[in-house]
């Protein structure tokens, strides 16, 4: 079953908690997703599975995850959350010509029945229902030995991670959300009310811990060639951005502790992105596309125009028409001069003699009708780094971690001092505005800027977000006058639709 913008509304009016999407996740699970990479969770797809045997041994369990895996590439992988995210930030402009709903989402004027806050709450709860299938029937199959076993709890552990991803998604976007830990399987518990921020917070951290205990290191292949699973370091930096999120410094300095020195910064900036190149050594999680198996990436065709595609020789096309979203005007100014990550980042194109950029950091030159042989890196070391510097604070050692970005930033040798491009207490501002202005120019585009912005105050925040309304679209769509952003607007609306169906049990948040 497909969702679109035009059946969404009507899955949601008839509960998508109960029966259509019990199976729709039932299918999910059911149903082979096919293989992700083809270093990643390759497994040859069935086409039906007797629900009767189905998890009845550690392999058809592994099976299981992998859809669990799969539902994640149609969060990460669409425009709608992507304009939920980045869009929503100062580093991504939205066309104001292009679909009203999606302009409404980054002039902070959406309704509480725009469809794109529908379809990642949607999106996200189906995952979510997909894990607790997972996790309610796995600890009772059976095993024979302590490497079938293992294999269960490793399992366990990788479903514990996706969903404490997508509670963290929630928890971020929509505020208090309803938590839901056991899979909807009837209409008796459809409708929860929202829970706490704090719980959802607390059910996330017990899920990364439980996930950290039970996952490996790292993986070298096998069976199910498991290269690219969540590993117990990929947890671990899930938990310190989570810690790091609600404020938990210390704690988020000592969860990062354990990965400092697991992965290395690659030598040049624009290979993190490249196509093919999948778990690099400064990858820490990606979510995995492959087009050999027809779930290549798409999103990043509706960055680039289609006369620059057909310049380029990607045979896929590029976006016809106005393009969806583009580099901000301040984005295109940030960097210094030296700073590689510009040039790997966006582009330029002459659009009828007017001289454009547009986002080229996602671009598979070889790409076809299947999509991009690229990965989307949600985790990568650069994250670890700059996070522990900001959990640290200011000292000597968070600028030295810091400067290891900024060195490789410049093709410098990430390691050796450069006094041409080290910063210090020294260098002008203060060090939040030093730290968040190498986060904004290492991660442009990657979706981290709505969530750095968010973990500040909310005097900041606003200050940052209502500056670059008034640079980018004063005069542009509202004749001269922009619209005031305000605290409400730091989380978004509860989807409408699900708090009609819930008759009310689910509450909206306060200001829309």
């Amino acid at each position: 079953m497909k969702i679109n913008r035009y059946n969404l509304i009507d899955l949601l009016k008839q509960d998508f908690f109960k029966s259509q999407i019990i199976m729709l996740c039932c299918s999910v699970l059911l149903i082979s997703t096919s293989s992700c990479s083809v270093d990643f969770i390759e497994v040859a797809p069935e086409d039906r599975i007797d629900t009767g045997a189905f998890f009845s041994n550690s392999d058809e369990l592994v099976f299981a995850v992998n859809g669990v895996y799969a539902s994640q590439r149609g969060i990460y992988g669409g425009l709608n959350f992507y304009n939920l995210q980045e869009t929503r930030s100062d580093n991504v402009k939205n066309n104001g010509a292009d679909q009203k709903e999606r302009v409404e989402t980054d002039t902070f004027e959406e309704t509480t029945g725009n469809l794109l806050l529908v379809d990642a709450w949607v999106k996200n709860y189906i995952l979510i229902n997909n894990a607790n299938t997972v996790l309610a029937r796995a600890p009772s199959i059976p095993f024979d030995n302590s490497v079938e076993e293992g294999l269960i709890n490793r399992s366990i552990g990788e479903t514990k991670f996706i969903r404490a991803m997508a509670y963290f998604t929630l928890v971020t976007m929509y505020g208090e959300v309803p938590l839901r830990l056991d899979p909807t399987t009837d209409f008796n518990n459809a409708n929860l009310p929202r829970s706490s921020i704090a719980d959802v917070y607390a059910a996330i951290v017990s899920d990364l811990n439980a996930a950290i205990s039970s996952l490996p290191d790292s993986y070298t292949g096998g069976a199910f060639n498991e290269v690219g699973r969540v590993t117990k370091f990929a947890a671990q930096t899930l938990l310190a951005k989570v810690q790091l999120q609600k404020g938990n410094k210390a704690e988020a300095s000592s969860t990062l502790q354990n990965v400092i020195g697991k992965y290395s910064l690659l030598a040049n900036y624009a290979d993190i992105h490249a196509a093919g190149n999948d778990n690099s050594a400064e990858s820490v999680f990606e979510i995995t596309f492959n087009p050999s198996n027809q779930t290549g990436l798409g999103l990043n065709n509706l960055f680039i125009p289609s006369s620059e595609a057909s310049r380029l020789g990607i045979s896929a096309g590029g976006f016809a028409g106005i393009l969806p979203c583009a580099p901000t005007i301040d984005v295109t100014n940030m960097y210094e001069v030296g700073d590689l990550r510009a040039a790997a980042s966006y582009s330029s194109w002459d659009n009828n003699g007017n001289m454009e950029t547009y986002i080229s950091k996602f671009i598979d030159l070889a790409a076809a009708g299947s999509g991009s042989n690229i990965n989307l890196v949600v985790l990568r070391y650069a994250d670890v780094l700059l996070m522990k510097a900001e959990a640290d604070g200011e000292n000597a050692a968070s600028y030295e971690l810091i400067n290891q970005v900024r060195r490789r930033a410049f093709g410098q040798d990430s390691g050796t001092l450069d006094s041409a491009i080290d910063i210090s207490a020294a260098s002008p501002g203060t060090f939040s505005e030093k730290l968040m202005l190498e986060r904004r120019r290492e991660f442009v585009f990657e979706g981290h800027r709505w969530m750095d912005l968010i973990r500040l105050p909310d005097s900041e925040a606003l200050t940052i977000i209502n500056a670059h309304m008034v640079a980018e679209y004063s005069g542009v769509l509202y004749g001269g006058g922009v619209p005031n952003v305000d605290a409400h607007s730091l989380i978004y609306p509860i989807p409408q639709t699900e708090i009609d169906v819930a008759n009310g049990v689910v509450t909206q948040n306060p200001g829309y």
